[in-house]
């Protein structure tokens, strides 16, 4: 499996899982951002990002 993680367009900042993104809903559905300077994200490469288990202590996904 390759590496899941995304360059942001804006700050060059590589993303790997979703504690790097901050997400706002709306009525048409979500939108991500780069959580380090406010880019915005594809969805549908920030949907991939925030299924990623980082294996951090803070992972709590089984």
């Amino acid at each position: 499996m390759t590496d899941p993680s995304y360059r942001c367009d804006g700050c060059g900042a590589t993303l790997r899982a979703v504690d790097e993104l901050t997400v706002e809903s709306g009525v048409a559905g979500r939108s991500w951002f780069c959580g380090y300077c406010g880019t915005s994200v594809d969805s549908v490469v920030a949907e991939k990002l925030s299924h990623v288990e980082d294996g951090t202590a803070t992972d709590r996904r089984p």
